[in-house]
């Protein structure tokens, strides 16, 4: 072999060499500068490219050259494999980073997604508590609301149980009045008194406003012979203070009380065969408006009070 072609030999090597050596820069780079190992690929191009001029430089020398140029193919192809291996894992390194990235990525999305929950659930739990506070608000009032009123019954309750007191104080004095002026030889006995309401009065009521017309009955019995035959009998009607309540055509008579003569007003009086038992009864249209309070009817005879009984108006 020539001095010439060992000279095209050696360039074809360093040739070769360097194109593996930038096949293998390349693929390096490819991972960019991610290891350490870019740097020692580097540092040995720039060797190579003084091996390259070395090796001109002592072409005349052709048994040294060639067996220099076998001995760094040898070493350049085993530095080409390990640059490759490097620039392999240096390539693994970069996707196992961006994989690596990636992953955290989607925990960070996730925790996002979690975060966005929370401050939603923070909304609803502020706005159900303003509701709640608002049903607190609504609740205290009520409650002070619910405790005048309860007052108040507490006051009408105490009214009406003085004035039910009241009521059972002048029935009580009403009954011994009665029992003091009524006739020792006979009486009247289940006195039933109603109030009725509406324009033909037909309907029992309570309400003082709507009272038109006043029913009486009552029973006469055992009555002595002496007392027998027509005798004139009187229905008066007067309020908690002994006033009587007129009407448009008032009947007014005499009654001998407990042996002295008592003017009355009666709302309506006729005479009546009276028999030894019997039931009577007297219905009087009323022209005036009552008040509420209590009321007694009274029956009275010429001879005296026959008897009376009370009724409740609201």
């Amino acid at each position: 072999m020539n001095k010439k072609s060992l000279t095209i030999v050696a360039v074809l090597l360093a040739l070769l060499f360097l194109g593996s050596l930038a096949w293998g820069i390349s693929r390096n780079s490819a991972a960019g500068d991610l290891t350490v190992a870019n740097e020692k690929i580097s540092a040995e191009a720039e060797q190579l490219s003084i091996l390259r001029a070395k090796l001109e430089a002592e072409v005349d020398s052709l048994g040294t050259a060639y067996e220099s140029a076998v001995a760094d193919k040898e070493s350049l192809q085993g530095q080409l494999t390990e640059a490759q291996a490097t620039a392999k894992a240096a390539l693994y390194d970069m996707r196992k980073a961006q994989k690596s990235r990636k992953n955290d990525n989607d925990v960070a999305y996730q925790m996002r997604l979690q975060i966005e929950d929370l401050i939603n659930a923070r909304a609803n739990l502020e706005t159900r508590l303003a509701e709640v506070e608002q049903e607190l608000t609504t609740l205290r009032k009520e409650n002070v609301t619910l405790r005048q009123d309860l007052s108040t019954t507490k006051t009408e309750a105490y009214n009406y149980a003085k004035k039910s007191e009241n009521l059972e104080s002048m029935t009580q004095s009403m009954e011994k009045q009665i029992n003091a002026m009524t006739l020792g030889a006979f009486k009247a006995t289940a006195i039933q008194v109603d109030m009725y309401r509406g324009n033909k009065g037909t309907k029992v009521t309570a309400d003082a406003s709507r009272v038109k017309r006043l029913a009486v009955s009552f029973d006469l019995t055992d009555v002595p012979d002496k007392y027998l035959g027509v005798r004139p009998i009187y229905l008066v009607l007067s309020d908690q203070s002994g006033t009587p309540v007129t009407s448009e055509n008032p009947v007014r008579a005499k009654a001998i009380v407990n042996g002295a003569a008592m003017d009355i007003i009666a709302l309506e009086g006729r005479d009546v065969n009276l028999e030894k038992n019997q039931r009577l009864s007297f219905t009087h249209d009323l022209d005036v408006k009552l008040d509420a309070g209590a009321y007694r009817a009274q029956l009275f005879t010429d001879i005296g009070l026959l008897g009376a009984a009370s009724v409740n108006l609201r």
